[in-house]
């Protein structure tokens, strides 16, 4: 029997379906959000406080989709001053060169002119390009239909809404190859997009276009970082009268006849009951709650076959704040060799996330370096010494940056890579690394390999990895999609509603 109900279970705490779940609560469903074992982004060791997964926020200003989930949910009046705008935005470090990424023009002309003399012109016209694909594609971004679409009403409206853009939604060549003539010209550009999409290969143009136009616009703090972004949503959830349990998790889904009636919760012997599941965690850990006897076989042996090719890694650093170089910006680009493909130790993001803040507030500090980078795929998961190595070949390439560091290194941390409890010995934590996936669906702008329907009536996937191709901005698509397709699964009873049917 269940001891609940509720219109929707969202059951994980990725920051996509924490969003979604607000929006869904202020249209009057009663929403559960189960925790399924959440943990904070922020946490602490060795006497500093680290971050899981970088926090790298963007297009408040020119997102149509980040504006609209901040805007249905009015926190555009409080999120118009909580944001603190970075400065510089960015900077690129190449073998030769650094290069600040500033918003202000005459800034931005005098770091081309200074580290890449006469490419100007190259990057004002793909950055003219990048500017028009935005606005052109804003559109597709804004529109209500699911990406990919179902049925001849669906595929009927995708082609309206892509018609005249159809070249620039979906992947094909290097859409960076037209505009630069050189490698140190493009790792500029494909340096930084690499790590703000969380799609591996070539990008579709439009990802291209739309990263870059709003890293241009300005990355952002915010106050709490991610956790702090998240109790803001949840926040936005319990106002509507809907429920947030952080420490209950799943154990199983109820399903009878292909639709999910309960969600059993483990170790509580309670069913909640419901009319639609979101999965707002990886897939494979999502879908496996499904009962075995009552699995749709087809749809989980291609979910099966929806391998990463690669992780991104988190490195983390607390240093003596003095070792940090003078010139060293809070977000940092680094490039070993242009030439060679911008992955592993050969591209990282150093963040410095606790710039020009006094730490001590839960927050990291300012003798915390946050590297990330990405693990590549050799199979259908990663190994413990593949992830050693590539952490070596990260502290490798950091101490070409910073040459005196390890005078001054007082903690590191690799969330990762763990210690197993049985046997003592070293070993790999799946659920700290961020999988990357590789080419996209047909249909969904070139920005996720996974769809958010499913086989089932009523499941729902959402989470980290949808959109993930378009960042921050596919976050927030990925939240305003889950919801358009809720609203068509459940509908809302209204007063009018039920007039009019006893009228008929």
């Amino acid at each position: 029997m269940t001891q609940a109900w509720y219109h929707i279970v969202v059951i994980g705490t990725d920051l996509a379906g924490l969003m979604y779940a607000a929006l869904a609560a202020r249209l009057g469903y009663r929403v559960a959000v189960i925790g399924q074992g959440a943990r904070p982004n922020a946490y602490r060791t060795g006497g500093y406080v680290f971050l899981r997964e970088p926090e790298r926020f963007y297009g408040f200003a020119s997102s149509p989709a980040v504006s609209r989930v901040f805007g249905e949910l009015s926190l555009g009046i409080e999120m118009k001053n909580r944001p603190r705008a970075i400065h510089p935005t960015l900077q690129v470090v190449l073998p030769h060169h650094r290069i600040d990424v500033a918003g202000h023009r005459r800034q931005w002309e005098r770091e081309l002119d200074r580290e890449l003399p006469g490419a100007i012109g190259r990057f004002d016209a793909f950055e003219q390009w990048a500017a028009e694909a935005t606005r052109a594609t804003d559109p597709a971004i804004a529109a209500e239909v699911a990406y990919p679409p179902s049925g001849l009403r669906g595929r009927s409206a995708y082609r309206k809404i892509v018609a005249g853009v159809e070249g620039l939604v979906e992947p094909g060549d290097d859409a960076l190859a037209p505009w630069f003539d050189g490698p140190e010209q493009r790792a500029v550009i494909a340096g930084a997009l690499g790590h703000l999409t969380g799609l591996s290969g070539d990008l579709a143009p439009i990802a291209v276009a739309r990263l870059w136009t709003h890293l241009r616009a300005g990355l952002y703090r915010i106050p709490g970082g991610l956790d702090g972004l998240k109790e803001i949503f949840l926040r936005k959830l319990r106002e509507q009268s809907s429920d947030f349990r952080p420490d209950a998790a799943v154990s199983e889904l109820v399903v009878r006849r292909g639709k999910v009636v309960a969600v059993r919760l483990a170790d509580r012997h309670e069913a909640i009951g419901c009319q639609l599941v979101v999965g707002n965690i990886e897939p494979h850990r999502f879908l496996s709650l499904v009962p075995r006897d009552q699995r749709h076989d087809a749809f989980h042996a291609s979910l099966a076959g929806l391998v990463p090719a690669g992780w991104r890694l988190t490195v983390n650093l607390g240093v003596q704040q003095r070792v940090v170089p003078a010139g060293m910006g809070p977000e940092v680009v680094v490039v070993g060799d242009p030439e060679a493909r911008l992955a592993g130790a050969n591209s990282l993001w150093i963040a410095r996330p606790g710039h020009g803040s006094a730490g001590g507030d839960g927050r990291p500090g300012p003798g915390v370096l946050q590297v990330t980078t990405t693990l590549t795929a050799r199979g259908a998961a990663p190994t413990l010494g593949a992830a050693e190595r590539l952490v070596e070949g990260t502290l490798a390439q950091l101490r070409r940056v910073i040459p005196w560091l390890d005078d001054h290194i007082e903690a590191l941390d690799v969330p990762a890579l763990t210690t197993d409890p049985a046997s003592g010995r070293p070993a790999l934590d799946p659920l700290e690394l961020a999988p990357i996936m590789g080419r996209p669906l047909s249909h969904t702008l070139g920005a996720t390999a996974v769809a958010p329907s499913s086989a089932y009536k009523n499941v729902l996937i959402c989470g980290d990895l949808l959109y993930q191709g378009l960042g921050f901005e596919g976050t927030c698509l990925a939240a305003l999609q889950t919801l358009a397709l809720s609203r068509q699964l459940v509908r809302m009873k209204t007063a009018l509603s039920s007039e009019r049917k006893l009228l008929g």
